[in-house]
């Protein structure tokens, strides 16, 4: 009997994916999870914060606990009777704000692709360095506490360098901004444990669920990644904290539960800052906010010519990156000292303690933030350039500030280099990018450059005022 090809070829594609369907896919799923299962085991004996179930919990499971969790349900209520809503449209609502905010980590993801990736080009963009202003404080940490690394934010980089530091301890989620919600960089930042945080979000129901979020990750034991200041440094100089997420974490802390909460200070620096010009150029305003498209364009030129320059081997690192480990704070002791526990505090009086606390960190990042050369060298240009500037004029003035900051326990990118070879380092990438130009008489400041070396200097200001 003759089978025609019309209808041959489609019922031959239909038996193909059945078998695909009923056979393969299922015995695929089952090989893929015992790899990531043995990964997990493997992981959780080598690290020393081990992988939470929570972490590790389908992201539909944990949308379906945050849509019908105590708070939040009443939280919609009183939503949909201010909004006039019907209980379809509020629970649909929900279920859209819990979609948006919970990510869908993969564990293998982090640790096999992507660290290696960051490792790489971390390595390869900068000479990372890595110190800790109290060892032994550090190594102390309780592992079964909840830990929150808090840090300064120099450049989006930070996402990438902090993640390859600290994922010899532990996998981090981090807050991440509005920025980052493009495809398909939203989807590689929720494989990898992210989750996404409006700025300024007024809906009191997307802040009920995002809290609850929050909060459930903090009692389950998740390391996560913050950085209170919530946006990029514009001058150099560190801001104010924005309290909304450590609100979230001490609204419902437990100082009697299993778990401590400790905070661990990370102090972040660069010699090199990519997003430095839009930075600065928004400060100085001569040039309007760039669109998307010109965003995207800028980019493109810069991994463009940075290409070009590594295909001609002329391509330069550019210079450390420095991360520094503060001293943790317990927020057990921290309330044994207050005398008082959070949950049972009068409104006015929380926030006042919220603030409080939040301006302990900011002090603690603060102290962490560690001395590069490129900001040494900056900051001692900016104070002696009304002309050309000698070297060993600038090494001297140098060697003197760097004794000011040894004195007031700051950390140094070269702790045990003299000035000459920090001078030399930082001078060189600013000659490098044409910030500043050497000539017979010294090193003459580029006017126009002034602002962006401003930038870098006011990254250590903080450490030689007060």
């Amino acid at each position: 009997m003759f089978i025609p090809l019309y209808i041959l070829i489609p019922v031959l594609i239909l038996a193909a994916f059945a078998l695909a369907e009923r056979i393969l896919l299922p015995g695929l799923r089952v090989v893929v999870r015992r790899k990531v299962r043995r990964l997990v085991d493997d992981l959780n004996e080598r690290l020393r914060l081990r992988l939470q179930p929570f972490k590790l919990t389908r992201k539909r499971i944990v949308e379906q606990m945050l849509v019908h969790d105590p708070e939040v349900a009443q939280a919609a209520k009183e939503y949909r009777e201010a909004k006039g809503l019907t209980w379809d449209e509020v629970t649909n609502l929900v279920r859209a704000y819990a979609r948006e905010i919970v990510p869908r980590f993969n564990v293998y993801l982090y640790y096999r692709p992507s660290h290696w990736v960051a490792r790489h080009i971390a390595r390869f963009l900068y000479r990372v360095r890595v110190s800790f202003l109290d060892t032994r404080a550090v190594a102390a940490v309780d592992t079964e506490s909840s830990i929150i690394f808090v840090m300064n934010h120099r450049s989006n980089f930070d996402y990438l360098l902090v993640g390859y530091i600290v994922a010899r301890i532990s996998a981090v989620s981090y807050a991440v901004g509005e920025w980052a919600r493009v495809w398909p960089l939203d989807t590689l930042i929720r494989r990898m444990g992210g989750y996404f945080v409006r700025r300024n979000a007024s809906d009191p129901l997307y802040r009920k669920v995002l809290e609850r979020y929050v909060q459930l990750s903090t009692e389950s034991g998740v390391t996560q990644g913050i950085f209170p200041e919530g946006r990029l440094t514009r001058d150099g100089r560190l801001q104010e904290p924005r309290l909304g997420l450590l609100n979230y974490v001490l609204k419902r802390f437990d100082p009697a539960g299993p778990r401590d909460l400790i905070f661990v200070p990370v102090g972040l620096n660069y010699d090199r800052v990519f997003e430095d010009r839009t930075q600065t150029f928004a400060i100085a305003g001569t040039r309007p906010r760039a669109s998307a498209m010109g965003a995207a364009a800028v980019t493109l030129r810069f991994v463009g010519k940075n290409l070009w320059l590594l295909v001609r081997g002329r391509l330069h690192r550019f210079g450390v990156a420095c991360v520094n480990f503060g001293v943790p704070l317990s927020i057990k002791k921290y309330i044994e000292g207050l005398g008082k526990d959070f949950r049972w505090m009068p409104p006015d009086e929380y926030r006042a303690e919220v603030l409080r606390l939040g301006t302990v960190l900011m002090a603690e990042i603060a102290r962490a933030v560690p001395v590069t050369p490129v900001s040494l060298v900056s900051r001692v240009l900016l104070r002696l350039a009304n002309g050309a500037v000698a070297e060993e004029d600038l090494e001297a003035e140098v060697g003197r500030e760097i004794a000011g900051l040894q004195e007031r326990g700051a950390t140094l990118s070269h702790p045990r280099s003299p000035a000459a070879k920090l001078v030399k380092l930082g001078v060189r990438m600013l000659v490098l990018r044409r910030l500043v130009t050497r000539t017979e008489a010294g090193l003459l400041v580029h006017p126009d450059e002034r602002v962006l070396l401003a930038y870098y200097a006011n990254s250590i200001a903080h450490l030689l005022e007060g």
